[in-house]
């Protein structure tokens, strides 16, 4: 099964870049590429279990997340795609944050296991790389820094 990390420092402190990043409706606001969000009937978006229905930029493409764990002690979210125009398939993705203590600022960590066709993991790899690449700039971005 392939998986891909991605890290990045983020000159803010680690309760600014967690506010924004753990909010699970909140994508939109800063990833490239989603243009709405919508928690599904029956959780709340802070809720184990809720699903996003994110709308893509560009298409009527959608693309289904479900939250799996958020763990605001660790600054760790986790969540699976169940549906969507991805390259890859059965997608479990987590980003941590870790504090930098000497400069009050916080290392992003994204990263994910998912599936392909035989022969593709490394496109996808390559796929998913820059998926968090781009994030991780856009999420900078948004936060001023």
């Amino acid at each position: 099964m392939p998986k891909v990390f991605v890290s990045t420092v983020i000159n803010a402190p680690i309760e600014r870049v967690w506010r924004v990043a753990s909010d699970f409706n909140g994508l939109p606001a800063w990833m490239p590429g989603m243009k709405d969000s919508v928690i599904e009937p029956g959780k709340k978006a802070s809720e184990i279990g809720a699903v996003r229905k994110l709308g893509m930029a560009g298409t009527k493409d959608v693309l289904r997340e479900r939250l799996e764990a958020l763990s605001p002690e660790e600054f760790l979210i986790t969540y699976s795609v169940l549906e969507g125009p991805l390259p890859v398939k059965n997608i479990r993705t987590s980003m941590r944050l870790r504090p930098i203590t000497d400069s009050y600022g916080t290392l992003g960590e994204w990263s994910t296991q998912f599936e392909t066709a035989k022969g593709e993991e490394e496109a996808g790899e390559q796929f998913m790389a820059r998926v968090f690449g781009a994030g991780f700039r856009a999420l900078k971005k948004h936060l001023g820094v």
